[in-house]
C-alpha cells in the first residue's frame, strides 16, 4: 500500500540527459489522474496489537500492521478484539 513511485522528470529527458536545457524540461508534475480510466479499491491499514492480558508485567504490547480490502474495510472499530488468519 502507499503512493506509487512516479518519476519527477519526463522519460525522454532521461534518454537525452546530455542535451538537456531549460526549454526541454517537463513541468514539475506532468502526471494527471484520469478518474474515468482508473480502478479504485477500498483499502484500510490496521494496527493489530497483542492482548494486554497476555503481555508480561512491565512489557510493551507488540503490534503488526495489517492491510484489508473490499468487504473487510470498516468491519472493526478501534479496541475490537479480532482473530486474523492470512498470509
Amino acid at each position: 500500500f502507499g503512493a506509487p513511485n512516479i518519476p519527477r522528470v519526463c522519460d525522454n529527458l532521461r534518454a537525452n540527459e546530455a542535451r538537456q536545457s531549460a526549454d526541454q524540461k517537463c513541468p514539475l508534475d506532468p502526471w494527471v489522474i484520469v478518474p474515468d480510466r482508473s480502478k479504485f479499491t477500498n483499502s484500510q491499514r490496521l494496527k493489530l496489537q497483542e492482548n494486554p492480558e497476555m503481555v508480561p508485567t512491565g512489557e510493551v504490547p507488540r503490534h503488526i500492521d495489517l492491510c484489508v480490502e473490499n468487504a473487510l474495510v470498516g468491519s472493526c472499530k478501534p479496541g475490537s478484539r479480532v482473530t486474523v488468519a492470512g498470509i
